[in-house]
Parts: structure tokens; C-alpha cells; sequence
């Protein structure tokens, strides 16, 4: 570096010392120079020139480390900072900033063979903060320094699931590379739900090599539930805990303390007594001596027939049993409001006779306890009372954010019809997407005798779709929707 500037300043003596012009300057050496918080002492002092500090070019090029060249022949400075370019030409108060002219105060000299530059004007062009601390005589330089560009987030990689196999207590998800995964339980009945994510499937055949190997494991089927998301779902006999282990290329759930429910015991009925009818003696009408038949007894017809129909609410949820939370939302409140408010337009309609299986924060006719206990208790409560229909409102949840969407389930063929006609009405009210009418095997809808269906109003996962369900308005929106969905139902059938 000593070589270096020693070759400038016999350059600078050569080049510029036949044009070297007097200028009112002086040298100060009491004048310190700071640049960026640290302490540099060129090595000829600084000048002042009109009242105004000049550095040598050296100490510029050095202290903001940036690049400084010589044209001798046109006896230009140019310095270069990134993009910005910046050429002075000595004794001349213009300078040019990527070729547009800027004014100076004071002028580069040469003193003593020395290039001078006005330290101020140099460093307010580079875009950097100079101020000047009287009481130390301190001319203070801190260049500003442009952050990094933030970084893209990186587009995940997105993975194929090939295969999924059974293995005793294991369930292994083959991919062709490494991938989060994410898993949670659902009752009613027991099941592992596994949400492969930023994943596709690359398989065609829906058969599980090694199902049924274990009476423990009732079921295992998947889905490419979201478009970057494939869900795995296991279905027990009875609860279990698990362990979610993920490889490079593969993720495994390991059941174990797989609790079997206890063998479910018909209940014993005795047989029907059969007796013979008994012919009713013959009605004499007075006057004729004719016989009148009696009146048949009546037949049950259909809803639209009927002089009242009795339909079950129920709010899913309730009590210890939250449901899906997410977005400060609960499933239990959520259902609640919802069935609350379509109680109180079937209650206003004298068509209906409404039962709720629960009013408020615990159900109506249920205890807090165990979950399957309660739901066969759900079951009861409508079969108990005869019901002629019957509806669990429920809110639904992901492992995504971006899960969205209203879809309804029913059970039997029976219950097929009543699906699809309350949904068509339900979607229209959410304005959330469609996701169809589904069969499935819920509790409530299985073993309840009457047509029996299960609403899936939206995400509670979904900040968007938690944010409205949450309102009052969106609430009765959804309850007048069912509302006029039962009726449209009743009216043809």
C-alpha cells in the first residue's frame, strides 16, 4: 500500500504539478477526520480551503473504501461506489454524478503535488451522512450502508407421495423427498389423521399393501385433501397414542397402547307377542239396519303431509369437548350460534317441533363425560324422541391454512337427497367453496334411524372463513339458509 501511494504521489507530482495554481489554502493539522466511528490520520494534513475541509485522495479512497482513479490528461478524479460514478475535475466547482452536473462548494485542488477533494461534498454525493463536532474539530463521515435486497422466500420443493403400506402397527408414506408433516386425532370413530405437506400424489391405485393385517387398524385410505397437501387417514377400533417419524424419503406413524373398545353387546328385546285381531263387532246405524265399517287407522305419509315434523339440532361440540380451535375461535361456540339461531326460526314455524341437544356451554341432556359416551347419547336423544330429521352442525379444521371450503355428509341413501338439497342452500350462505356432499361414517349420522345428515360450515383454520363465521350476521346467513333448505326438503318428501 506504501508503494502504492508513493507511485500516486510521483504520478500526481509528474501529471499535475505544471498546472498546480495558487489557492487560498492552509493546512490544519488539529483537524480530525472520522469516518464510519473510526479514527483515520492521513498522512499530510487536512486543508482548509474558504473555510471548507479538503482530504486527500488517498485518504478517500481508503476511509469509504471505494474505488479512485486519475485522467491526467483532462486532470479528472473519478470516484466509483457501486453504481454511482462521480467525476471532478480539478478547479472546477461542477462535478458530474452518473453524467448529471452537481454544484460544489469548493473545488478539488492540488497542493503539493497532492489531489485534494472537498471532503463534504464528496461524501454527500456518495449518499453519506457528514457533520462537523465543533468541540473536538472533528469532521465526522458515516456512509450509509443499503441492507441486502430481503431474500425470496424459497419455493418448497414439492414432493410425490409413491406408496403407502401397512405394516402390523406401522403405516409407512413413501415420497421421493424430504417433507413436513403434520398429524392430529379426530373421534367419532377414533382416527390419525397424517397432512403430508407441499406433496402430490404419484399413485394411481388406492390399495394399501398389508391392510388388515391388524384388527386394531379398521381402516386406511388417502386423499389429496389441498392442492399441496395429501392426508393419510388411519381409522382404529379404539384409541391410541402414536409416534409421527420422519426420514428423508419416508414418514411413519407407530401406533402404540392401542386401547380396543370393549365388543358391543346387542341390547336383548323380547319378541313381538303376535295375537290374533280381534273382529269388531259390527256397527248397527240406527234406522236401516246396514253395518258401517270403522275408519282405517292412519298410515304415516309423507313430511309434507305431516302436521308437524320433529327435527333434532345439534350443536356440535360442548362442554369439556372444545372441537377444532384456531384464529381465537372455538368449534363448540361457533356451532352453538349457528344452531341456536336456526331453533328460533323452525321454533317460529309451526311446521316444526324442534330438539336441541344443547341450549348452552354444556348439553342440554348430556354430561361432561367421555365424548363417545355423549355422542351415542346424541343418537338417543333423537331415536328416543322419533325424530323425523336430524342435523349435527359442526365447523371444520386443517393442518393448512389454506384448507377452505362447506361440505356436508350423510350416511345412508335415505339421507342422500336431504344432503344435497340443505347444501345447496348452505354454500350459497358461506360463499365459501364447494366441497360437495360426502358419505361418511360419523356416529350421529350412522346409527341415528331417521334421515340424518352432518354440516361442515367452514375452516375454523382459515383466517379468512374464522373471521366471518364468527359474526352474528354470517350466523343467521347460515341458519336461514338450512332453515329454508329443511323446508324445500319437507315440501317434497
Amino acid at each position: 500500500m506504501r508503494k502504492t501511494l508513493c507511485g500516486l504521489g510521483i504520478f500526481l507530482f509528474f501529471f499535475l504539478g505544471m498546472f498546480s495554481a495558487a489557492v487560498q489554502a492552509a493546512a490544519d493539522p488539529s483537524i480530525q477526520l472520522l469516518i464510519n466511528g473510526s479514527k483515520v490520520k492521513p498522512e499530510v494534513p487536512l486543508q482548509l480551503v474558504n473555510g471548507r475541509t479538503l482530504v486527500p485522495v488517498y485518504t478517500v479512497q481508503e476511509g469509504l473504501d471505494i474505488k479512485v482513479s486519475w485522467d491526467g490528461k483532462n486532470r479528472k478524479v473519478t470516484v466509483v461506489d457501486g453504481s454511482k460514478k462521480i467525476e471532478l475535475t480539478i478547479g472546477s466547482k461542477t462535478a458530474r454524478v452518473n453524467g448529471v452536473q452537481k454544484k460544489l462548494d469548493v473545488a478539488p485542488v492540488i497542493i503539493s503535488n497532492r489531489t485534494f477533494l472537498p471532503f463534504r461534498a464528496v461524501g454527500e454525493l456518495l449518499g453519506a451522512e457528514v457533520d462537523w463536532e465543533n468541540k473536538t474539530r472533528s469532521v465526522i463521515l458515516n456512509k450509509k450502508t443499503t441492507p441486502p435486497p430481503p431474500k425470496k422466500p424459497e419455493t418448497p420443493q414439492v414432493v410425490k407421495v409413491t406408496s403407502i403400506q401397512q405394516t402390523d402397527q406401522v403405516i409407512s408414506i413413501q415420497t421421493s423427498g424430504k417433507t413436513e408433516a403434520k398429524s392430529f386425532t379426530m373421534n367419532d370413530p377414533y382416527r390419525i389423521v397424517v397432512d403430508v405437506q407441499n406433496a402430490t400424489l404419484a399413485t394411481a391405485s388406492s390399495a394399501i399393501p398389508g391392510q388388515g393385517t391388524n384388527p386394531a387398524i379398521k381402516n386406511v385410505r388417502f386423499s389429496q385433501f389441498e392442492p399441496d397437501v395429501v392426508r393419510v387417514v388411519v381409522e382404529l377400533a379404539g384409541s391410541a397414542k402414536y409416534d409421527l417419524v420422519q426420514g428423508a424419503s419416508k414418514i411413519e406413524v407407530k401406533l402404540k397402547d392401542i386401547q380396543s373398545p370393549e365388543p358391543s353387546v346387542p341390547p336383548v328385546t323380547n319378541p313381538p307377542v303376535v295375537t290374533e285381531p280381534v273382529e269388531p263387532p259390527p256397527v248397527v246405524a240406527p234406522g236401516d239396519g246396514t253395518t258401517q265399517q270403522p275408519n282405517p287407522t292412519p298410515v304415516t305419509g309423507p313430511l309434507s303431509l305431516k302436521e308437524r315434523v320433529r327435527i333434532v339440532v345439534d350443536a356440535g361440540h360442548g362442554g369439556k369437548d372444545m372441537g377444532a380451535t384456531g384464529n381465537n375461535a372455538r368449534e363448540k361456540d361457533l356451532t352453538l350460534g349457528i344452531s341456536q339461531h336456526l331453533a328460533n326460526n323452525l321454533g317460529a314455524d309451526p311446521k316444526f317441533e324442534v330438539i336441541m341437544t344443547r341450549d348452552s356451554e354444556l348439553d342440554k341432556q348430556l354430561t361432561e363425560r367421555g365424548v363417545k359416551q355423549e355422542l351415542s347419547e346424541k343418537v338417543n336423544i333423537a331415536n328416543d324422541n322419533n325424530a323425523d330429521l336430524f342435523i349435527s352442525v359442526h365447523i371444520n379444521s386443517s393442518t393448512s391454512a389454506s384448507g377452505k371450503g362447506t361440505e356436508t355428509y350423510y350416511h345412508s341413501d335415505k339421507s342422500k337427497g336431504y344432503a344435497s338439497t340443505i347444501h345447496k342452500h348452505l354454500v350459497q350462505a358461506t360463499g365459501f367453496p364447494d366441497r360437495k356432499i360426502k358419505k361418511a361414517n360419523f356416529q350421529v349420522i350412522k346409527y341415528t334411524k331417521m334421515p340424518a345428515i352432518l354440516i361442515e360450515v367452514g375452516f375454523i383454520s382459515n383466517p379468512s372463513e374464522a373471521k366471518e363465521m364468527q359474526t352474528e350476521e354470517f350466523q343467521q346467513r347460515v341458519a336461514d339458509a338450512v332453515y329454508a333448505g329443511l323446508k324445500e326438503y319437507i315440501q317434497n318428501n
